[in-house]
């Protein structure tokens, strides 16, 4: 009975107290690497989200140029009028070139044709990186 008591005593008395006055080497390594992986994390995810950022403007600015296009298309009284007019030209001197390496490219499929089949390519480069839109209209007059 005593025996039980006295185990009873060590299984029983709760946790051991441990006094501890600093961290291992371990806890220490462990500590940073997960800090080191936190902020790297951080970092990347600021770093895809100003691309990200970046892309979504130029691809708004694109477009608005294709679209200031359109409009001066719009404006013109006859279709031979927007089939004869240079249209890249045009839109660098009303400096819609503006995207690094842009270009305007308008291609109208029959010029005969009423209505006018149009598309219109804008690309540029950013970092090294090949981007376009294609916006397509039909115009009659």
């Amino acid at each position: 009975m005593r025996k039980l008591k006295q185990l009873q005593k060590v299984f029983f008395a709760g946790p051991l107290k441990i006094k501890k006055d600093g961290l291992t080497l371990a806890e220490l390594l462990l500590t940073v690497f997960v800090l080191s992986v936190g902020i790297l994390s951080t970092v990347l995810f600021f770093t895809t989200v100003m691309q990200s950022t970046q892309y979504a403007s130029d691809i708004t600015e694109a477009t608005s140029h294709a679209e200031y296009v359109f409009e001066e298309m719009r404006t013109r009284s006859t279709l031979a009028n927007i089939t004869s007019t240079d249209w890249p030209v045009w839109a660098a001197s009303q400096g819609f070139v503006t995207l690094p390496s842009e270009d305007i490219s308008v291609d109208i499929v029959d010029p005969a044709a009423d209505p006018l089949v149009i598309h219109i390519t804008v690309s540029w480069v950013r970092n090294s990186r090949q981007n376009n839109i294609v916006l397509s209209t039909e115009i009659t007059k």
